[in-house]
């Protein structure tokens, strides 16, 4: 099971508008139809409960209706009134299909969330009939006042008796207190929105902080960050809350149930190593702060310094003049090193490993060597994606990345990273592989369609 969390925010409106006026309106419609028929519902289903459950025919879709009813809720108040309104996380079932589908309307049931929804889809309706009844009454009471005092001069009630001026005054006042009534009834709807569904825009962060709206942090953030924002929320955060449960179901039925103990360590195992392609994938879009800082020679002697495998590296690059490597390729080749030092440390058992990268003005060239057991191969079945991430990567800048390593005989990756168009007697672009080793293009997809990958590799 999983479990997410949601935020929708919009930007600030009025506290009174058109659009909240008008939600008045309906939802003192809605107050003496849906409203009275919902509770209803429910008063006769609790009442039917014992009858050997029958009424659980009409609680059932009561429910139902009423997860409609909070999401519908939940948008209105960011569509209407502009309030950032902060989902709380829920569990989420894996199964696929009508059982996931119906355990995750179970596990909806047990948030609390859902039920102050529930109240605030209530209270909402009944407020706004109220107020919506007293804005009839003043329409009906301006209305006629209007209507008497040129029609009918003055009007005798009981011993008071009220001229066409008084009767004007009355009518005025009344069509006044239409418009105000329906004002607060606008206001009450906001505050009741604000008060009931969580996480409105003026509800402080946990710990005290600066209070501060989805829209506000989305104006202040650059693109990319709100972007890096978003990826990791969506994407990232769900597998590691679902990582986080998995292992503290594992920890609780260690003792009891190790066999179950060991299957859930073994989803934890398979979930981690998701979550490590996911963090891949989005790294693919991040230039390292390094690179900005330093340039790619100090970046790949940190790489370098790091690595647990002595590293000889090698970086000939030309003058400023002919650069000619952009911010692209740039981090391009830092990632080609970092991600072959890393699958070197994991898998190749290599003793020593060797990394040059060699410019010139058309074709810079990351070669990185090593001694290890080889056996390299470029893998798409989402357990082993490294070389794979990489291929895409380096196919991206109009690019070609070889790979060599027969088992026992060490391996070889080279990548050639194109910067602008060749000359006529410019070398082929490709990478300059072992004339003794036989290097042969990957398949097409399955579906023919794709295009082809342009990374080459040896079969083992």
């Amino acid at each position: 099971m999983d479990e997410t969390s949601e935020r929708t925010g919009a930007p600030a409106r009025s506290r009174i508008s058109p659009a909240a006026l008008a939600s008045v309106v309906v939802g003192g419609v809605l107050s003496l139809t849906w409203c009275v028929a919902s509770i209803v519902m429910l008063v006769t289903g609790l009442s039917a409960l014992p009858a050997l459950g029958a009424g659980s025919l009409l609680l059932v879709p009561w429910l139902l209706l009423m997860q409609v009813a909070v999401r519908i809720e939940r948008r209105r108040a960011v569509a209407v009134h502009g309030i950032g309104v902060n989902i709380p996380a829920r569990r989420r079932s894996l199964r696929r299909g009508a059982t996931g589908w119906l355990q995750d309307r179970w596990f909806e049931l047990g948030t609390g969330g859902f039920w102050r929804g529930v109240l605030h889809h209530h209270l909402a309706m009944i407020v706004a009939g109220a107020f919506l009844l007293v804005a009839l009454a003043m329409l009906w009471l301006g209305w006629s006042g209007w209507e008497l005092a040129p029609l009918h001069g003055p009007v005798r009630i009981a011993s008071l008796e009220l001229s066409r001026w008084a009767l004007a005054v009355l009518g005025t006042a009344a069509l006044a207190l239409c418009a105000v009534s329906l004002a607060l009834g606008a206001l009450a709807d906001r505050g009741l929105a604000r008060g009931l569904i969580s996480g409105s825009e003026e509800e402080p962060r946990a710990g005290g902080g600066p209070r501060r709206t989805a829209s506000g942090r989305g104006r202040r953030r650059r693109p990319g960050a709100a972007r890096i924002e978003r990826d990791l929320h969506d994407g990232v955060r769900p597998r590691l809350v679902n990582l986080a449960m998995t292992l503290g179901l594992a920890r609780t039925a260690i003792r009891t149930d190790p066999d179950r103990a060991e299957r859930l360590v073994g989803e934890a195992h398979a979930e981690a190593k998701a979550v490590m392609t996911d963090l891949r994938q989005l790294a693919r879009g991040i230039h390292p702060a390094v690179l900005t800082d330093r340039g790619l020679d100090a970046a790949l002697s940190a790489l370098a310094a790091r690595s647990r495998i002595p590293v000889d590296l090698d970086v000939s690059l030309l003058g400023p003049a002919h650069a000619g490597l952009d911010r692209e390729r740039e981090g391009v080749a830092y990632f080609v090193v970092a991600e072959a030092l890393t699958n070197i440390a994991k898998h190749a058992e290599a003793e020593q490993v060797s990394v040059s990268v060699r410019q010139d003005p058309h074709a810079p060239r990351v070669r990185i060597e090593d001694d290890g057991r080889g056996g390299a191969r470029v893998r798409r079945d989402g357990l082993s994606t490294g070389l794979a991430g990489l291929t895409d990567r380096v196919r991206a800048t109009g690019g070609v990345l070889g790979i060599s390593g027969p088992a026992g005989g060490g391996t070889v990756l080279e990548a050639v990273l194109p910067t602008g168009a060749p000359a006529s007697d410019a070398a082929p672009l490709r990478p300059a592989l072992s004339a003794d080793l036989t290097a042969v293009p990957l398949p097409r997809p399955a579906d023919g369609n794709g295009p082809r990958d342009q990374t080459l590799e040896v079969p083992r």
